[in-house]
């Protein structure tokens, strides 16, 4: 499975440090996990969402993760979890994901692009967590009708 990830150009892609610092949708400061989504677009949606107006990110990258075709990547169900949309629920819910180890991803709603969309959450911690791979890796390129 293929996911992207957009991330500043002197973090790498899979370290996961600044979710950890400051917290997520997902996870609670002090947790690190890595943000990625299942499509390109989703992950430039995602960020475009946690930018400034008027302030793109000119000098971030753009990195496609490959995850094994043998690693699990169970999704957060609608009808399992009703309350995803809510802040602290979905950091309680990425915890106990990360602390169970059950799989090194998560499929995850993205709140941006909802209701296709999906984002997928990589858990460090767990063992199959060397088995992913950075293949390729490019600058961000905006649109200049984004400014």
């Amino acid at each position: 499975m293929n996911v992207y990830r957009i991330h500043p150009r002197n973090y790498p892609a899979l370290d996961g440090i600044g979710a950890g610092l400051v917290g997520g949708r997902w996870n609670p400061r002090g947790l690190r996990v890595v943000y990625a989504s299942l499509a390109y677009e989703g992950a430039l949606l995602e960020q475009l969402a946690h930018t400034p107006a008027g302030d793109l990110p000119y000098t971030q990258m753009a990195s496609r993760i490959v995850i094994p075709d043998d690693c699990a990547v169970p999704a957060v169900g609608e009808a399992e979890h009703p309350d995803w949309r809510n802040g602290a629920r979905s950091q309680r819910i990425g915890a106990e994901w990360v602390a169970s180890g059950r799989s090194v991803a998560l499929r995850v709603p993205s709140f941006v692009a909802q209701p296709w969309g999906w984002n997928v959450i990589l858990n460090p911690l767990h063992p199959d967590f060397p088995r992913l791979s950075v293949a390729e890796v490019v600058d961000v390129v905006w649109d200049a009708r984004f400014k």
